[in-house]
């Protein structure tokens, strides 16, 4: 999920929370006064349900903020962790962005995963089971950022090879997934 569609989520949760805590506090903790509370419903209105049970409703909406911000707070963690192992390793952020922040990351890992050889196109759709026109996509990128290279060519085929760059891009993203593995642990 984007970074910013999240952060809309918590905003929102935010938002029906503090509303929920008003309506509480306004109904069920303030005394009766001879007027009523400042925000009563008609009983067949469907809005009564805030009214009703704004208590449960408001302890919900907190927990439920708490809870997306400590994950925030612990994706963000995550994050900056891999991101200081690829910078210590060598590797600058664009690296860091293309293989864990962009879309088709996992798509460019597996082709990665599967070059221990020289293999063509076709070859690769194959084996990983990625569409064709994906795998020539990925295969662009990748050349562009020298993790892989051309091999051989003979006319319109062509054998790409992993770089020394991708090897050890490879080995960065071991460790990382075998700290995480050992974290969960």
């Amino acid at each position: 999920m984007n970074r910013y569609v999240k952060l809309s989520l918590l905003l929102i949760i935010v938002f029906f929370s503090s509303v929920e805590t008003i309506i509480m506090f306004d109904t069920t903790i303030t005394p009766r006064r001879s007027m009523g509370p400042i925000l009563e419903y008609p009983p067949s209105s469907p809005l009564i349900v805030f009214q009703t049970y704004s208590l449960p409703l408001s302890v919900l909406g907190w927990t439920a903020t708490i809870t997306l911000g400590l994950f925030q707070v612990r994706e963000g963690r995550r994050y900056s962790q891999a991101r200081s192992l690829f910078i210590s390793k060598g590797f600058n952020t664009d690296i860091y962005k293309l293989m864990i922040k962009m879309r088709g990351g996992s798509s460019r890992l597996t082709l990665l995963q599967h070059l221990d050889s020289p293999k063509h196109r076709f070859e690769l759709s194959e084996v990983t089971g990625i569409d064709w026109k994906e795998v020539d996509r990925q295969i662009g990128v990748l050349e562009k950022h020298m993790l892989i290279k051309m091999y051989a060519q003979s006319g319109a085929v062509k054998l790409y090879e992993m770089t020394e760059q991708g090897r050890l891009l490879l080995k960065v993203i071991d460790e990382l997934n075998s700290s995480e593995r050992t974290t969960m642990s």
